[in-house]
């Protein structure tokens, strides 16, 4: 078996770089065809060979009672350490995770002394591997003739198929482990399967599909996707709703809706504190959460949606509520108003999910104090201006006005009193 690396080589005894910095090389293993014994048997030794540039005809290292340590720790990150004791030596390797793991897992086999195919190398006669056939980490198809018969490449760290009539995104595809940025943008995708979320992606582009047909949103809820993802284009799918599962993307930076069908925000979105890039253009929105102030974005983009004026009914609601007096809270509410106030930790298990997911993403009153939307009622709609003091940039029709929806924490709280009280006369930035 063969691979290409990058390789430093370490003396242990005299603690100097044989190469000052890794080098780009092959490593190969395999057994040596020694003469036959007394018994007319032909004996095998396992040997691994480095070649480089500065040694074309590499060094030689015998494997069987000469390993000193196999270090693996960071073997997902393409890195590990093959120490030998004659001569003492450190190779310290550097390359694809694929590659590297099986590698790897040949050199076990062949030291416990299992036959294995990828053991078969001659290696008397290896050579190494040409640099032009170095691992492909990028392909770009921008039509169907281009799709690859023979299946993708496992070293893909970035795949585009754009405007290639694709109506499903193959298993081979979600199985792409190295994939950091898929760009499917331009097809006929009406669902996604669920393997993606397992996928540690960065980038994501499903740009001009049709997911809202189906409006399928399992493969959101990977547990690997929603740590990873920074950018994610939904633009021009036909969605008719903000995809639920969105809001636990906390790493989320760029987010773009843009050319959609979507009526409302949700309040969780507050949850989404990396946000930088907000574009909600040419939707049906009519107003923005109050949470749109928690957020710390620098570009918000909401042209040509339907912002409708200040909603006098909702007003008078608040008013007639606010006569009420107060009504007693749930015991769960109140306990998860504890845990946000005091700032408490959530630790696995400790808390129940129900209130984890009702401290993260439940909306907030203008006061600060945790809400609960338990009825459409609650919800007072267009009665608040925001002021947008955390946004730099926002894009807007400068002939509509842009007003928020609030949650009260309770009928009597006397700051939303104070700023729900109509039309305010702040000048939009």
């Amino acid at each position: 078996m063969k691979i290409l690396c990058e390789v430093q080589v370490v003396n242990r005894t005299t603690q100097a770089n044989r190469t000052p910095r890794p080098v780009k090389s092959t490593l190969a293993i395999g057994y040596k065809q020694s003469a036959r014994d007394a018994n007319g048997n032909t004996k095998k030794e396992l040997e691994m060979v480095l070649f480089s540039g500065q040694n074309k005809t590499g060094n030689r290292y015998k494997v069987k009672d000469n390993i000193h340590a196999v270090h693996t720790k960071f073997v997902l990150d393409g890195k590990a350490t093959i120490g030998f004791l004659q001569p003492a030596e450190n190779l310290l390797i550097k390359c694809d995770p694929i590659q590297l793991k099986g590698f790897l897992q040949t050199l076990k086999l062949g030291m416990d002394g299992k036959d294995a195919i990828n053991l078969r190398l001659n290696i008397a006669s290896a050579t190494a591997i040409p640099q032009k056939a170095q691992p492909q980490l990028r392909m770009v198809v921008n039509k169907r003739s281009e799709y690859p018969i023979k299946g993708f490449p496992r070293t893909l760290k970035s795949l585009t198929i754009n405007n290639s009539q694709l109506v499903k995104l193959s298993f081979e595809v979600c199985s792409l482990r190295n994939l950091t940025k898929l760009d499917v943008g331009g097809n006929k995708l009406t669902k996604i399967p669920s393997e993606l979320g397992r996928l540690a992606l960065t980038s994501l582009n499903l740009s001009s599909n049709s997911l809202g047909e189906l409006n399928d949103w399992c493969w959101l809820r990977g547990t690997k996707l929603s740590q990873t993802l920074g950018e994610l284009d939904l633009s021009s799918n036909g969605l008719t709703y903000f995809p639920p599962p969105l809001v636990k993307f906390e790493r989320l930076v760029s987010l773009n809706l843009n050319h959609n069908m979507i009526g409302r925000l949700p309040f969780g979105i507050r949850r989404l504190q990396a946000l930088r890039k907000l574009y909600v253009c040419s939707n049906k929105l009519e107003s923005l959460p109050a949470a749109i102030e928690d957020l710390h974005v620098d570009l918000l983009d909401v042209w040509g949606n339907c912002f409708k004026s200040f909603n006098a009914e909702a007003d008078q609601q608040l008013s007639r509520q606010k006569a009420t007096g107060n009504s007693p809270h749930p015991l769960w509410l109140q306990a998860a108003r504890a845990v946000d106030n005091y700032k408490l930790p959530l630790p696995a298990g400790s808390v129940p999910a129900v209130l984890i997911e009702l401290i993260c993403e439940a909306p907030k009153c203008l006061c600060g104090k945790l809400c609960y939307a338990q009825s459409k009622e609650d919800i007072f709609q267009r009665v608040t201006m925001p002021k947008f003091t955390n946004i730099k940039n926002l894009t807007y029709s400068r002939e509509h006005q842009i007003y928020a929806d609030v949650v009260l924490c309770s009928p009597s709280c006397s700051v939303s009193a104070h700023r729900c009280i109509g039309i305010f006369s702040t000048k939009f930035p």
